[in-house]
């Protein structure tokens, strides 16, 4: 997993996940043709599944608890955490896909208004050239790349520009929890 630094003060981490091939196979054709569930009243103005989409699923499980580990071990946590010796607690409040056709995009939008501490973008299907995804206020860019994943803080405004191709852009997004260690009182 590598880290990039985002408008000099937040850290986004960007990971490989090795189980893509069979992901994208199962995945894909569910998503294709699929219908949009949020009739484009959201900030994604592309077909989107439910929130809590294929919550049983156990390649989409996998996928789940591989970003959360990679997430648990972060310094992405720790300002969260701070000198709490108990780790804290992290699960998908919502979990969707997303997929582009040409014409499609997102809007610039945060997700603070949520109860999350971290977003999460998966790169499902897409080609180097579909759109970046990109954090709105410091211009960094994502190039889409199969099998990446992209973990950063619910704060960071981000967009999709217009897909200009043919092909589909697919993505699976998330929102995740992050349930703070408790403090115990000393009497």
């Amino acid at each position: 997993m590598r880290k990039i630094k985002v408008k000099n003060y937040s850290d986004v981490y960007i990971g490989e996940y090795p189980f893509h091939k069979q992901l994208k196979d199962e995945l894909v054709p569910l998503l294709e043709n699929h219908p949009d569930e949020m009739g484009r009243n959201t900030n994604v103005k592309a077909t989107m599944t439910e929130w809590r989409w294929q919550q049983d699923n156990p390649r989409i499980k996998r996928l789940k608890e591989c970003a959360l580990a990679e997430l648990l071990f972060h310094p992405l946590l720790s300002t969260i955490q701070g000198n709490n010796p108990e780790r804290s607690k992290l699960f998908f409040q919502e979990f969707w896909a997303n997929v582009y056709n040409k014409g499609d995009y997102t809007n610039s939008h945060d997700h603070v208004g949520h109860e999350v501490g971290f977003g999460f973008v998966y790169f499902l299907k897409s080609k180097w050239y579909h759109p970046s995804f990109i954090f709105t206020h410091s211009g960094k860019k994502i190039r889409p790349k199969e099998g990446t994943y992209v973990l950063f803080p619910h704060h960071l405004y981000h967009h999709v520009p217009k897909n200009q191709f043919k092909e589909t852009r697919i993505t699976l997004s998330g929102n995740i929890n992050v349930i703070k260690p408790s403090i115990v009182k000393e009497s």
